[in-house]
């Protein structure tokens, strides 16, 4: 886990691999638990609490899908501690401060680059995508 001309210290890295690998078995832990997905017919005895068991389970799905995207992020940044690109922007190659990384560990671009592309998707009204169609606007008008 050394890594040559590293901006970060060997006791930075280890204290940020140890909050990802942290936050990776809150994941599992929380996981574990998937007997909430299970439905009593009980609990369907009229349209009201059917209604109100689909979007419970609706939200508890959504979720768990945010969850698993969170742990592809940890893995692809424990994949950058063990090759010794951890803290690198995917950019411009910028070194990614220790505080950022902190606050997001699964970051992948310097302050300044995820500035700029947060700025870039916001003043782009043609290729920014619809929230509930998942489409751009230049998609949607094709189709057409």
């Amino acid at each position: 886990m050394t890594r040559e001309n590293s901006y970060l210290s060997d006791k930075q890295i280890t204290q940020l691999k140890d909050a990802l690998l942290a936050e990776k078995e809150r994941i599992f832990n929380k996981t574990q638990n998937n007997e909430s997905y299970c439905l009593d017919k009980n609990e369907l005895s009229d349209p009201v609490d059917e209604a109100s068991v689909n979007v419970q389970t609706s939200q508890e799905i959504r979720f768990r899908n945010r969850d698993i995207f969170y742990l592809k992020k940890i893995n692809k940044a424990l994949g950058k501690v063990n090759e010794g690109t951890y803290g690198l922007c995917e950019d411009c190659d910028a070194e990614i401060n220790f505080e950022r990384l902190m606050a997001r560990m699964t970051a992948e671009l310097c302050i300044g680059c995820k500035e700029e592309a947060e700025f870039s998707e916001k003043n782009n009204f043609i290729q920014r995508k619809s929230k509930s169609l998942g489409k751009t606007m230049s998609e949607l008008s094709s189709r057409k």
